[in-house]
């Protein structure tokens, strides 16, 4: 199933930060949850319970289509912006 895929790509990433001893509370992050037009997608308010218990910016997308690609790089840019001040 898609979402045990999802849950094991995040425990990874957190794996991965956590090995060269990054503190994802730090550094800008957010989460695109993409592929929203295809059939059987999981409820938004699922995903985040599942991949975003800490509340971090998360966006819908249709990358193919662009919506949702801009808002996130917005979002990430801000955040970038504010860690860098």
């Amino acid at each position: 199933h898609r979402q045990e895929a999802n849950i094991e790509a995040m425990h990874n990433l957190y794996e991965n930060l956590a090995a060269y001893r990054i503190d994802p509370d730090t550094i800008p992050f957010a989460i695109q949850y993409n592929k929203r037009d295809l059939d059987n997608v999981l409820p938004v308010e699922e995903l985040r319970r599942e991949l975003n218990p800490g509340g971090v910016p998360d966006f819908e997308a249709v990358a193919i289509e662009g919506t949702g690609v801009f808002e996130t790089l917005r979002a990430v840019s801000k955040l970038v912006v504010k860690t860098l001040s």
